[in-house]
């Protein structure tokens, strides 16, 4: 594991996100069907879906609030600023882990819109703010705005998509 994690290290950045993008990628097709067969009907809705709000809206807007604005706003906050608070924190500075697994949970309740949403989202906000760690020497936050705006742009690109499939299988 260690050498995984020396590599990616010293990888440049596009390959860096390029393996982090291949791991949400796998993440994504194991949480989908799993979420559509069976976690879906028995989800609890705190407010309005993201397909119910900014999905519905244009796609310029929606490049614009999910692929632009939400991974620098949403980086800076979650990871950077929260990472630069935790590491303060002796003890938590000495134990990484434990500072991703706070992260990923803050990460997963701003994303209060259902309870398997935020379940999600913890674990994109692990990834993200490992992501961070690993990077912290190069380049960190902008490594994880582009994985982040990566990551939001296959979710409007998919979007369509996975409906159609979804309602074709049911």
């Amino acid at each position: 594991m260690n050498k995984i994690l020396t590599l990616l290290r010293k990888s440049n950045s596009f390959v860096f996100v390029l393996y982090l993008f291949i791991s949400y990628l796998v993440f994504y097709v194991i949480w989908s069907p799993v979420y559509y067969y069976f976690l879906e009907k028995f989800d609890i809705l705190f407010s309005p879906t993201p397909n119910e709000t900014i999905m519905s809206a244009g796609l310029g807007r929606q490049v614009l609030e999910v692929v632009i604005l939400a991974p620098l706003i949403e980086t800076l906050i979650f990871q950077k600023w929260v990472y630069k608070l935790l590491s303060i924190i002796g003890w938590l500075n000495q134990n990484k882990f434990f500072i991703v697994l706070l992260s990923a949970a803050v990460f997963g309740l701003i994303h209060f819109y259902s309870l398997s949403y935020i379940v999600y989202n913890f674990f994109i906000g692990a990834l993200l703010m490992f992501t961070y760690i690993i990077r912290i020497e190069n380049r960190p936050y902008w490594t994880v705005a582009i994985l982040h705006s990566l990551m939001n742009l296959f979710s409007i690109i998919i979007d369509p998509f996975e409906k159609n499939i979804i309602n074709i299988i049911q």
